[in-house]
């Protein structure tokens, strides 16, 4: 019976929230404030740094939470009706989406057709052969935003689009994009010097988001967890594990500082591991963003404790 009135109360909640999703986008007007609505954190971090203040810029999933496993509340449906945009990676990777811009009549622009991607089922057996186009689209690795000429592809595609919705801020947008773009050409051109002499080539990883940089700079990052964070491992995966660690004489674990494993941590300390935080930066922490840190910053502090892990020049 109690699963019955939740039934029928979330039911309600849909129904009331498509009604005013409706009533509110027929009412609005163009004289509005102009709000752009954006999933996940890299994309909400470029598209505000082309608009600055011209524009005001959202986020569905707020600082903190884990992306893999986000699913849309009937609020959050509200939240982007008010948006003249919803800008995501697109429906192959981020599968909510095309549900919610149905119901909420936004508009979606998607990034992933114009991307570079790689499978994600056979990562570790593809990525040092020149393999760079997924031919199983069904199994994309979602970290689309750790490749660097991805990121300046998004650079592009999100100016581009803002620029035509709202042609009045197009000269700033440009000049915002190209301060970017150089950001992220910098950054590229750090980790292929950075990266060039190194002394191994394995690191351990909690969360397996590193296929797009593994294959750029020819390392191979052991996961404990799978390609989602929410993913557990067994038994024999820590055995072998175990014996990985100790026949390539590892001494680093990587976790990014917004997950949490028992698995990780239990190896780590069996293992005598020192642990590193390495950013996957699908989020950010609340703290690091109060603290001033952003994805330029957190990249950054990657490389150096990439370096270190793989003990390069």
């Amino acid at each position: 019976m109690k699963k019955a009135i939740w039934l029928i109360l979330i039911v309600f909640m849909v129904i009331v929230s498509i009604l005013y999703i409706k009533d509110y986008n027929s009412s609005r007007s163009s004289e509005d404030s102009a709000i752009v609505t954006t999933t996940i954190y890299p994309l909400y971090f470029i598209t505000k740094g082309i608009v600055g203040d011209k524009v005001v810029v959202k986020r569905l999933i707020k600082p903190g939470n884990e992306i893999h496993s986000f699913a849309p509340t009937p609020t959050d449906l509200i939240d982007v009706s008010h948006s003249d945009i919803l800008i995501t990676l697109g429906k192959k990777i981020e599968p909510w989406v095309e549900k919610m811009a149905n119901a909420t009549y936004v508009k979606l622009f998607a990034l992933e057709d114009g991307l570079e991607t790689i499978a994600s089922s056979h990562l570790h057996h593809t990525h040092h052969h020149g393999e760079h186009r997924d031919s199983d689209k069904s199994s994309i690795n979602p970290h689309v935003w750790l490749d660097f000429d991805n990121d300046i592809k998004m650079v592009d595609m999100i100016s581009t689009e803002l620029s035509r919705l709202y042609p009045k801020y197009k000269s700033i947008f440009t000049k915002n994009a190209i301060k970017l773009k150089e950001n992220f050409g910098e950054l590229k051109l750090a980790y292929e010097n950075g990266l060039k002499e190194c002394k191994k080539d394995t690191i351990l990883v909690g969360h397996d988001a590193f296929g797009y940089q593994e294959r750029r700079y020819h390392f191979e990052a052991e996961s404990i967890m799978g390609i989602f964070a929410h993913s557990r491992p067994d038994a024999a995966k820590i055995a072998k594990l175990s014996d990985m660690i100790e026949s390539r004489g590892l001494r680093y674990m990587f976790m990014d500082p917004i997950e949490s494993s028992k698995s990780a941590m239990q190896l780590a300390t069996d293992m005598n591991l020192t642990l590193l935080p390495l950013y996957t930066l699908g989020n950010i922490s609340l703290q690091d963003e109060k603290s001033g840190k952003d994805m330029f910053a957190l990249l950054k502090a990657n490389l150096v404790n990439l370096k270190k892990g793989l003990e390069c020049r």
